[in-house]
Formats: structure tokens, sequence, C-alpha cells
């Protein structure tokens, strides 16, 4: 990376690899913390169950084809984004008009995933609840998508969306195929949402669950 025609420096080389750091290693594994903490409640087994039965019924189909796999993925990045927060950008020279606002040059703006999530209750009604279903209705599914912003959009996306959902998927199905979750013996932690300098972790950093085989649930 030193040599002369990438002409990179030692802050340049430094910043390139706190990028791959903090964007494909912790984002990934929080969402999938949070997501598989949120389907081990008591509530919400009927969603494991789900999931068993699809990879049960598609053994040979691949993971991108699974429907409800794909909504509680979604899901799951929609309630609990990895990066919540806003990433800023500053107007360019000239200025720049966005749906009918005009911004001046210089001025700082931003979005973020979290709040896009949430905003508007006409496309994401009850938006706090956990309810994947809700990415298989038909009706509304091109409002669903726009406002889906776990990964950003547009030219600056992150790049590597489509091997953070395909390692999720991956992990879910090797799960969820076998196991049903719940939260372990004694696990008081505390999973509230936390920034952690860039992404979100739960508060206490500590989410423990216990893995039981289907086969030792009766009518599994």
């Amino acid at each position: 990376m030193q040599e002369e025609k990438f002409g990179m420096g030692t802050f340049d080389i430094a910043s390139e690899c706190m990028d791959h750091m903090l964007a494909g290693i912790e984002t990934t594994g929080d969402a999938l913390c949070f997501l598989m903490w949120q389907i081990s409640q008591p509530g919400y087994t009927s969603i494991q169950e789900r999931l068993r039965d699809e990879f049960r019924a598609n053994p040979n189909v691949p993971s991108d084809q699974l429907e409800y796999l794909e909504a509680v993925v979604k899901e799951g990045l929609r309630v609990f984004p990895s990066i919540p927060m806003s990433l800023p950008r500053c107007v360019p020279e000239g200025g720049a008009t966005v749906d009918g606002h005009w911004l001046p040059e210089g001025t700082i703006v931003s979005c973020q995933p979290y709040s896009m999530h949430r905003m508007d209750e006409g496309v994401f009604p009850r938006p706090d609840s956990f309810e994947p279903q809700r990415w298989l209705e038909k009706k509304g599914s091109a409002e669903r998508n726009r406002l889906f912003f776990a990964f950003s959009n547009g030219g600056r996306a992150c790049i590597g969306r489509h091997l953070a959902i395909v390692e999720m998927k991956t992990l879910l199905r090797d799960i969820y195929s076998r196991y049903r979750t719940a939260p372990a013996d004694g696990m008081t932690f505390d999973m509230s949402m936390d920034d952690q300098i860039f992404t979100s972790r739960p508060k206490d950093q500590k989410c423990n669950l216990k893995f039981v085989e289907w086969v030792e649930v009766a009518g599994c």
C-alpha cells in the first residue's frame, strides 16, 4: 500500500485499516446479537419455529431465496441498525435543492437509520415492534424498501452490505435449523442499545443465550 502507485501515507493506511475493522466486523456481530436476543424472548418463539420450518422444508434452497429468513434479517436491521447515528455530509460548492428544499453550500446535513425506520408510521406501523411479517406483505413493499436505511443508500452506501446479509443468513440458518435459543439462566445484563464509539452494542456488552436442540422440545 505504500508503493508509489497507491500514494498512501501512514495515516491513510491506518484509516483504511480502521474502516475495515469498524465496518466489517463489529457491525454484523452487533446486528446478530440484538436480533437473536429479540427472537429469544418468550413471546417470539413462533419466529424461531417458523424459521426452523422454512429451513427444514427447503434444505437445498439458497438462503437468499428464503422469504421468511429475509424478512427476519430485514426487521432485525430495521429495529436494531448497527450504526444508528447520523453520518454528516457537507453540501458542496453551489448548494443543492433536495426534495424542494434549498441547502446553501457548506450546510452540514445528515440522516440516520434509527429515525428513518421509525419516522413514517404509515409505512412502518408500530415502528418499535419487531414484526418480520411486515416484510412479507405486498402492499407498501416499495415504500418499506425505500425507507430501509440500515446500509445507507446511493453511491456512498455500504459496499459490504451483501456480504453482511449473507453472513447473517448463514449463521441464523445454521443455528435455528438445529436449535432454539432462550436467555441463559441468570441473564440480567442490560441489553438496551448503547453507542460504542461508532456502532451500537448492548449497554453491558454481554448477551448470554442458551441453545437447546429442537429434538429436545416436545412436538418438534
